[in-house]
């Protein structure tokens, strides 16, 4: 198993010993980093930054799916994005469990998407879980989506949710932690 594979699994991973983490996830963490600061820094209308975005996800990001900067992704290869994807400015993912985007997601400003998770006895020991955004799911701006979390079809995440666990399909959630506000 690939480290990625690993950490999709939710193994335990001590990021200072593990030498699988280091020389391949954070190597391509550290150029995620360069990659998302040049992506950050281009004019965000420019079909060079499209070009960029491109090459980012070396190759996966569908035409049709549109990604506005600026963007903070760790792991853009744990990624997966559908087709009619809108991603709203200031994204953030901690990507390492694995995060994908069925098609037709909509994400709103400065979400975030964590997969990652630190074990409180040894905070250099990590575990992560994928998060998935099933077809037509909407998170609202600010909403941060946690480890482990599917977010069912055609459901909403109201802005400023904290979604610790799963949320039914056509479902509307909000709230810390987020609750079931209605049904769709």
């Amino acid at each position: 198993m690939d480290i990625y594979e690993r950490m999709k699994a939710g193994e335990w991973i001590d990021i200072r010993t593990d030498e699988d983490y280091k020389n391949i996830a954070g190597v391509n963490l550290f150029k995620a980093n360069d990659d998302c600061w040049r992506i950050n820094n281009s004019l965000p209308s420019a079909p060079e930054t499209r070009k960029m975005l491109e090459d980012f996800f070396e190759g996966r990001l569908p035409q049709s799916s549109t990604i506005l900067p600026p963007i903070h992704i760790d792991q853009p290869k744990a990624m997966t994005i559908g087709e009619n994807v809108f991603i709203n400015h200031g994204l953030v993912c901690m990507a390492n469990g694995s995060i994908t985007l069925e098609d037709g997601v909509m994400i709103g400003p400065e979400a975030a998407l964590i997969t990652a998770n630190h074990d409180f006895d040894d905070i250099r020991v990590l575990q992560f879980k994928p998060i998935v955004l099933k077809k037509n799911a909407w998170v609202g701006a600010r909403a941060v989506i946690l480890p482990g979390v599917t977010v069912g079809e055609g459901a909403v995440v109201a802005s400023g949710a904290v979604v610790t666990k799963d949320v039914p399909a056509r479902t509307i959630v909000g709230g810390v932690p987020a609750k079931i506000i209605k049904q769709l």
